[in-house]
């Protein structure tokens, strides 16, 4: 329903709604359960692509944001927040590359996307302890022998 239709499909707001009713989901049937086992869980996106796309991207108030990450989730948050940051043109030559059909923030404009990276920036400025910022223009290689490290240290592993 988010990924796929025109741009203006959805306001901000009802964006909003629907990524928090299925992140509530997900967090209740799937994290959850998988925290309470043990299992470590890695998601390639969280609330604060919500406050990212809906709040810096569509202009969405930030309280309300907060409010309904509040009635959603509570406290809950990642224990660490990796931003791979590139340039808004280099990620959308990147996403035009990686085809398929879910495509509808892609089609959003360029501006769009320099708000998104700007606000993704200005969440990561504000949580440095959680969130790290990744230069995603270097090789592939390099981007994820940083991403380790940053892993590894932030959740005191060795990569032995």
């Amino acid at each position: 329903m988010l990924v796929e239709g025109p741009p203006d499909r959805w306001d901000a707001v009802t964006e909003a709604l629907l990524h928090f009713a299925a992140r509530r989901d997900h967090v209740q049937k799937t994290i959850l359960p998988a925290l309470e086992q043990g299992t470590w869980v890695i998601s390639d996106r969280f609330a604060d692509s919500t406050l990212a796309y809906q709040g810096y991207g569509h202009g969405l108030d930030h309280q309300l944001f907060y409010k309904l990450y509040a009635m959603v989730l509570g406290s809950f948050a990642p224990d660490i927040t990796i931003i791979l940051d590139a340039p808004a043109e280099l990620g959308l030559q990147r996403a035009k590359l990686r085809g398929g059909s879910e495509d509808r923030y892609e089609a959003m404009t360029l501006a769009f996307h320099q708000r998104l990276r700007q606000g993704f920036l200005a969440i990561a400025a504000r949580e440095p302890n959680r969130c790290h910022i990744v230069d995603a223009t270097l090789d592939l290689n390099q981007v994820a022998d940083v991403v380790l490290d940053l892993v590894l240290r932030n959740l005191k592993l060795s990569a032995t």
